[in-house]
This record gives C-alpha cells, structure tokens and sequence, in this order.
C-alpha cells in the first residue's frame, strides 16, 4: 500500500471517528419534529409550575417577598398602590409566571442541550454542558445581587424624597414590577461578561492586551448601556455602571489566564534579544 493510500484510508477513519460520535442523521422535517417535541416539554413544565405556584399559598410568599425591600422602606411614607381594576390581579400573573420561569430554567435547558447535543462531538459536549450550567449560574447571580443588594438600597434613595407630613410616595404594582424587572434582567446579562470574554479568549478572538488597550472605550459603552437597560435615574445606572466596570477587570484577568498569549510588540522584541 503506497503513503497516499495510507493517508487517504487514515483520514477516512478520521472522518469516520468523527461521525460516530455524533448521533443519528435526521432529516430536516426530523429536526422539526425534535425541537417541537422540546418546546413542548418546556412549556408544559412552566404551565405545571405557574398553576402551583398561583394556586397555592405560594404565590403570597412570593409576593410578599418580592415586594418587601420596597414596602420596608415604605414604612411612614406611603404604600403600594394600584389603581386600576385588574392590576393587582395581572400584577399576581405577573409574579407567577417570573417564578415558573426561575424554576422551569433547568428543564428548559436540558431540553435545549438535549436538542443541540446529538448534533456535538465530544470535545465540544464537554465544554457545552459547564457553559450552560456557568451561564445560568451566573444570570441568577446577578439578578440575586439586585434583589438582595441594590434594590433595598434604591428603595430607600427614592423613598427618602418623600415628606410624611405633606409629601407621600405611593408606587403602583405595575410600575414596581416593570422596574423590578427591567434591572434583574439588566444584572443577568451584565454578570455573563466574565463568561462571555472566557469563551472568546478560548477562541482567541481576544486577549488580555485588548481588553487593556481598549478600556477607555469599554467605560464609554459601559456608561451608555447603564444609560440604556436602567430607569432614567443616576441612582440605577450607577448601580449597574460600577459591577460593570469591576465585571470588566475580572474580565482581564481572566483573558490573561486562559486566553492566547497576545504577539510582541515591535518595543518588547529588541528587550527580549538583549536578555538572550
């Protein structure tokens, strides 16, 4: 058997190595009929967990708790309020429906890893499944940095422009909840930055010398997407500006350890000859 035979029948067992590990060929109407099925299993997980959760004493707790930071610094200055018919009853909904959402996350993501995962070869499942997990992790950790940090302190910021003889700050229930809202999805996001810059570094599209070269640019698109996913408060956008910016340097670091190692510059190539 001649070399060129040798490589040819050597890359086929390559090629061939490389297919077994993924799963069964389907067809597009397959793939179709797979994601449904997934998208099935997702929503009748959330439909199961929202009708226990408004169902049952739970949702109280719930909102009990979600409005506690604020109602605590309510206290001799007003109350919340609602003011239309069906606003505390959607503003329930509203509360049930972001539970089953929490709750519901790990089945929704298997289901999106059991979808994706026939598709993987191995290398690649080893690293999808601690990137999805990380990813979640990471998204309930900056909304629990909100809700347990920021939001009891701005309650207090906003409450305290109130007067109990004269001046009286009574939020409604939907715009307590859009507020909620808007900056727990905003900390989520903000908190994958570290996650976001491992995997690009991995993929050595950037480096730790970027991110240091490039940071007065990073403040600048900080500063305006705090302006951007915050009420229109300094308060808030200082809140989220600041985490951003630590985010950022944790970023470098990170770069640094598991990115490439970036090129030498035209002055540390001469210093490195004189050391030799």
């Amino acid at each position: 058997m001649s070399a060129e035979e040798k490589e040819k029948l050597g890359t086929e067992e390559q090629e061939y190595d490389r297919d077994s590990e993924l799963g069964p060929k389907m067809s597009f109407i397959e793939h179709l009929e797979e994601l449904r099925y997934r998208i099935i299993v997702s929503v009748i997980t959330f439909a199961a967990v929202f009708v226990v959760v408004y169902a049952t004493p739970i949702i109280d707790t719930v909102a009990y708790n979600f409005t506690k930071p604020l109602e605590k610094a309510l206290e001799g200055f007003g109350k919340i309020q609602y003011t239309h018919m069906a606003e505390g009853f959607f503003f329930q909904l509203k509360i049930a429906a972001l539970t089953a959402l929490f709750v519901s996350l790990p089945m929704i993501f298997y289901q999106f890893w059991a979808f994706v995962a026939p598709g993987l070869y191995k290398k690649e499942k080893i690293y999808m499944g601690p990137l999805i997990l990380s990813s979640t992790l990471f998204f309930v950790g900056g909304a629990a940095f909100f809700f347990l940090v920021v939001f009891p302190i701005v309650s207090e910021f906003f409450t305290s422009f109130a007067r109990p003889e004269n001046v009286e700050f009574n939020p409604k229930y939907s715009e307590l909840f859009t507020f909620v809202m808007m900056l727990i999805i905003a900390f989520g996001v903000v908190f994958e930055l570290p996650l976001v810059v491992f995997v690009l570094a991995r993929l050595r599209i950037v480096n730790d010398r970027f991110l240091r070269k490039n940071r007065k640019y990073a403040l600048l698109i900080i500063v305006v997407l705090g302006a951007f996913f915050t009420p229109p408060d300094v308060v808030s956008q200082m809140f989220l500006v600041v985490p951003m910016l630590v985010l950022y340097e944790i970023s470098v670091i990170i770069a640094k350890i598991f990115g490439p190692s970036p090129p030498k510059t035209e002055e540390e190539k001469p210093a490195e000859e004189e050391k030799r």
